[in-house]
């Protein structure tokens, strides 16, 4: 019996590593599809990188949009599916959105 908590025990270990890569792959994914899509009017990242300076910029940085209460994974990909007249119509997948939202949440302040 013994045996079998220590081999499930092992098993979720391998598992919760397995996730944090997983997530790490996204992570990375959703920077990339940010920095592609997303650059021409938000700044994406805290390196300053962006097509225009932060001031001039239309759309909120995406650490403002971290920092909203509201914001959530859900209510990132409910919005990136709903046309909006201030955005471009950028068509994403759903692992595209998925990733975009793994990033953004990233980028809360703790």
């Amino acid at each position: 019996m013994k045996r079998l908590g220590v081999t499930a025990l092992l098993l979720s270990a391998g598992l919760a590593s397995a996730g944090a890569v997983e997530q790490a792959g996204l992570l990375e994914e959703g920077r990339r599809i940010a920095r592609e899509s997303c650059s021409q009017c938000h700044l994406v990242d805290g390196a300053g990188k962006s097509a225009l300076p932060a001031p001039k910029l239309p759309g909120p940085t995406f650490g403002a949009v971290a920092a909203m209460s509201s914001t959530t994974s859900v209510a990132i990909k409910v919005f990136l599916k709903t046309p909006h007249a201030n955005m471009p119509d950028i068509i994403l997948s759903e692992a595209e959105i998925d990733a975009l939202a793994v990033y953004i949440l990233s980028l809360r302040r703790r």
